[in-house]
Order: C-alpha cells, then sequence, then structure tokens
C-alpha cells in the first residue's frame, strides 16, 4: 500500500518504521528538513519537507495514488486539515488523525468526526491510550501488560516468569493438571528478546515473558496462583500535570475511595489543573525534588506515575519514589532506548503511547474482519481478535494446537455473551469471534482466516 505519515516526531517514525517494515510504500512529511534528513537515512521511506496541510505539498508526496494518510504532527489542527485536504482534493481512502485536545473528542463536541463532520476514520488520543494502558495495569497488579478482548470477559496479560514462579520450569501442556478449572492459555514467550508462539512442549523458564489469555473473572485466582500482588492501588500520586496527566486523573477520580495527588512544575498547568479537577490535590513544584515528592505522599503511595513531556523527568522521577517507598513506579517513555534502562532504575513498568497508536493504524491495514489488535514487543508479533465469517477455513475446526496454523495460537472463542476456551470437541461456528496471538510473519495466513470468501485462498 502506499501511505503517507505526516509528523516526522518519535510516533510518526515510530509507526513509518513498522509500515516499511511490512513491505508498505511510505512517504514522511515534516517542516522540519533535519527529521526528514534522519527517519530518510535511518528507514527506507521517502521523505519530503513541508507543511503536511498544504495541497501542492500533499500532491508531492503522491496523495493522488495514496490509499491511507496518518497525520500526527504535534498539531491537532494540522492533523485534521490534512486529514480533509486528503479526503476533498486526493479522495485518500483511510485517514487517521492524532487528535489531542479533549474538546475536540469529548461528548460535548458533539459528533465532530461523524458521517456529516470532518473526513477522518480514525481518531488516535494519546491521553486515553496512554490512560487506558495505565488503568489496565493498575487492575492487573504484578503484570507488565494488560488488555480485554472479548466484550472485557478475556484478558490477554502479561508476566515475568523468576526462580520462585509456580509455572517456572512447567511444561504448558502440564498447566491444566496443576491448576484445574483455570481456564487460562499461553500464548506466547519472549525468551532472550525472541518472541514466538508458544507449544504444549515449551516450558517457561526463568527469565521468560510469557502473554496469557485468562478468562478476567479469574484474574484474581491467577494473582494468587502466581503470588502476583493483587493490592488494589488506592493512593495514587502523578507526577505532571499536563494533557495526559491530567486526564488520567480526571479518570482516576471516577472510582471511589482513591487519593490522587498530582505534582506539576508549571504554576499555569498547575492552576489549570486544580480548577479543573475534583477529588484531587495539586503540587506546584519539582517532581524530581526529595521534598516535594514527600509533600505529595511518594512514601506511602501504592503507585507513582511518571507523565511529564520528559522521559527523563519521568524515569528518575519514578526511579526516586521507588527508593522512597512507593509500592509500585510507572514511566511515560517514548524513547526506546530510555525505556530499556527502566529495570535498572527499579521502575516496575513503562508505558509507551507508539506501541497503541502504531497498533491502531495496523488494525487499519488488516484484511477481512478483525475487530481489535494489540503489536507486542516492537512488531514481533501480534494479537487479535477477530469474527469467523461464511467459509473461514477455521470453520468446524476445535482451535487445538494440531489444528492451528505453525505460529498461530488460540486464546479463547466468544459466542454470544459466552467465552470458550479451546479445547478438543468445542467446534468453531459462524459469527464466533477468536482471539489469536500470531507471529508476523503469519500476518496473511490470518487475515485469510477472517475473510469472508473461500475465493480468496
Amino acid at each position: 500500500m502506499n501511505i503517507i505519515v505526516c509528523g516526522a516526531g518519535r510516533v510518526g517514525q515510530g509507526i513509518a518504521r513498522r509500515l516499511a517494515t511490512d513491505g508498505h510504500n511510505v512517504t514522511v512529511i515534516d517542516e522540519n528538513e533535519s527529521l526528514i534528513q534522519s527517519v530518510t537515512s535511518d528507514i527506507e521511506v521517502q521523505g519530503l519537507t513541508g507543511h503536511a496541510a498544504h495541497p501542492h505539498v500533499l500532491k508531492a508526496a503522491g496523495a493522488s495514488d495514496a490509499d491511507m494518510i496518518v497525520a500526527v504532527t504535534y498539531s491537532d489542527e494540522v492533523n485534521m486539515v490534512t486529514c480533509q485536504v486528503a479526503h476533498v482534493l486526493f479522495q485518500v481512502q483511510t485517514k487517521i488523525a492524532r487528535i489531542r485536545s479533549q474538546a475536540y473528542t469529548n461528548k460535548r463536541s458533539g459528533d465532530l468526526f461523524g458521517r456529516d463532520g470532518l473526513a477522518i476514520d480514525v481518531v488516535i488520543s494519546p491521553e486515553k491510550a496512554v490512560a487506558d494502558s495505565i488503568f489496565q495495569r493498575l487492575e492487573t497488579p504484578g503484570a507488565f501488560f494488560s488488555t480485554p478482548f472479548s466484550k472485557k470477559l478475556t484478558r490477554v496479560v502479561g508476566i515475568e516468569i523468576y526462580d520462585d514462579t509456580p509455572l517456572a520450569r512447567t511444561t504448558l501442556s502440564q498447566i491444566a493438571e496443576l491448576f484445574p478449572g483455570l481456564n487460562l492459555r499461553v500464548l506466547s514467550i519472549v525468551r532472550n528478546e525472541h518472541l514466538f508462539a508458544a507449544t504444549s512442549s515449551d516450558q517457561l523458564l526463568p527469565g521468560d515473558r510469557a502473554y496469557l489469555a485468562i478468562e478476567a473473572s479469574q484474574l484474581e485466582r491467577l494473582s494468587e496462583l502466581l503470588g502476583l500482588d493483587a493490592k488494589t492501588d488506592q493512593r495514587i500520586v502523578i507526577i505532571g500535570a499536563g494533557n495526559i496527566g491530567k486526564f488520567v486523573a480526571q479518570q482516576l477520580e471516577r472510582k471511589r475511595g482513591r487519593k490522587i495527588r498530582l505534582i506539576e512544575s508549571d504554576l499555569e498547568r498547575a492552576e489549570s489543573a486544580a480548577s479543573d479537577l475534583g477529588r484531587s490535590i495539586v503540587i506546584h513544584g519539582d517532581g524530581l525534588n526529595p521534598a516535594i515528592l514527600d509533600e505529595a505522599g511518594v512514601p506511602m503511595a501504592d503507585a507513582v506515575i511518571g507523565l511529564t513531556n520528559d522521559d527523563n523527568i519521568n524515569l528518575l522521577a519514578s526511579s526516586m519514589s521507588k527508593k522512597k517507598g512507593a509500592a509500585k513506579t510507572i514511566a511515560l517513555v517514548n524513547q526506546k532506548e530510555l525505556s530499556l534502562v527502566h529495570e535498572a532504575l527499579d521502575i516496575d513498568l513503562v508505558i509507551d503511547p507508539r506501541a497503541v497508536t502504531i497498533s491502531q493504524v495496523l488494525l487499519k491495514l488488516r484484511k477481512g474482519r478483525i475487530l481489535s489488535l494489540y503489536s507486542l514487543e516492537e512488531g514481533q508479533g501480534e494479537i487479535a481478535e477477530g469474527e469467523v465469517l461464511e467459509h473461514s477455513p477455521l470453520l468446524d475446526s476445535d482451535l487445538t494446537e494440531k489444528n492451528m496454523p505453525e505460529g498461530i495460537v488460540a486464546g479463547a472463542l466468544l459466542r454470544g455473551e459466552n467465552i470458550y476456551f479451546p479445547a478438543k470437541g468445542l467446534k468453531v461456528q459462524t459469527g464466533d469471534r477468536i482471539v489469536l496471538f500470531y507471529e508476523r510473519s503469519k500476518v496473511r495466513k490470518v487475515e485469510q482466516l477472517f475473510r469472508a470468501s473461500s475465493a480468496y485462498f
């Protein structure tokens, strides 16, 4: 496909890199010539210096032949106008825009991006994406990854395997015997930074990371069995009261009983947050100042979340908070290189907003009835939920290992409002929704599984 990416910042570069790796023809537009030089020297893409919303710039970038445009500049307004110009003048089929301001996306703004509104097919909200990632991790203590599928009846979680983990050195085929009644399926394993589909003969070894599909109602039991921290986070400190920090606090306030405090170094942003938030306490001060951290209650906090626009501050503040006694620390990190040091700094989790953004873009690229998708481990694999249509090769299969293509693992099946896990005798029917993990090389095969017509094969 021919794809134009507008914006060569970290998010734009991350999207361009993934799309180019997947074999798409990518052109990147940015007003900053040095960013264009950087992205074209590092990634096999075309680069163009200019204003993304200007018709002559889009024309020069090949908009007339483009299948998709992804607008992720730093300006919401530029992103919106770019998509509108691409639609009206060049009839680009798929338009994706990053919209940061909640003034455009909240319900009070009406259906701004609906059928009769702006010509934008997918709106990416960094604030919402980061907030959702944080919420999922707070709801799944002890997991480094957590996201819902199957109308929230299934959850895919990522856990680290240690010497004392009950699953350590256990063959996956034995898990059902060890934990009877637990609806769980190991989907994939990360070993030495290599992600691969799990098979029944594999063992989970200390140092591995594993992605599991589990019935959502059994999360608490899983935590108990694995010895994970199941404590609910009630006292939360957020460092940074910008758009993302304030949005996260607003969402956290919806759950009663939580005590939320924010630290913000900019006086204007601090005052704005204080006026917009209901029950949260906003402290004006430096998140790297030990006295300010103490004032915010960091030593007694269940969770400290670094959400400033500076990766270094997020990492250092989270590390300092952990040393002061915070039970859990989470840092927002945009740069992959910096995210690799979180373990050395004793930070529990890092949130990469690019991963969610890239996943939303990939979802629009995938053929077939794929309803949701999440990219894993820098694109080494994906988890997707798709609907089984007439003539699908999955029909009448029982989704057990011997019936699934190599590199693809079935996690769960949703039929109506009931969730099932793969078992001999459970035959797939038309309309079923299935959660699959698959290695990157199996993308086209998965698309085939969820295509409508047998003529495709």
